[in-house]
């Protein structure tokens, strides 16, 4: 059974530079379906037409929310408030083994915060600073496109009369050859 065509083809940039579809002038930028049924080379003035192709806009990403842990301190801070009521003495070894690990633990953030510094110092001395040039964010996905209803009758088309081709050739392959000796 043949794949259906979907009106949904995404914009590619190919190595080597090949006619138009639509005006025959040599282009690299060509039109691809995702299941690669269907692909073919398009100037980039024919994707910017409204008759030729209508350009799928990207869903915007969702925003990121902000992890809470006020929340979480907070919850914490509720059952070790009821676990003190009920037996101080774990509570001041619970504030000693905290305190420790605190110092500890602002000890080798303090260690990190100089190797950090001191790497930065090395760098900075080993390459000059150049003035930073803001860079368009690069788009991850390529753009899609919708061809507009005629362009897409045309391929579809297209492609079905290469279908009925292969077709013949396949039952012309099954019928008998024809003689090649005289009947006489």
């Amino acid at each position: 059974m043949s794949e259906q065509l979907i009106n949904l083809y995404t914009h590619r940039i190919a190595t080597t530079d090949k006619p138009c579809f639509i005006c025959n002038k040599y282009t690299s930028s060509v039109l691809r379906t995702d299941n690669g049924l269907d692909w073919f080379y398009t100037c980039e003035s024919h994707l910017s037409d409204r008759g030729f192709a209508t350009p799928i806009p990207e869903p915007e990403p969702e925003p990121k929310l902000p992890v809470v842990q006020s929340t979480r301190v907070s919850i914490s801070q509720k059952d070790d408030s009821s676990k003190s009521k009920s037996d101080p003495d774990i509570n001041q070894e619970k504030d000693k083994s905290n305190d420790s690990t605190k110092v500890e633990s602002k000890q080798q953030e303090g260690k990190e915060d100089n190797i950090k510094e001191q790497t930065e110092d090395k760098q900075q001395v080993a390459t000059p600073k150049s003035p930073e040039q803001p860079q368009p964010p690069k788009s991850t996905k390529p753009k899609q496109y919708k061809l507009h209803s005629n362009i897409f009758y045309l391929r579809e088309d297209k492609l079905n009369k290469k279908r009925q081709k292969e077709e013949a050739q396949k039952i012309l392959s099954k019928l008998p050859n024809v003689p090649k000796n005289s009947l006489q």
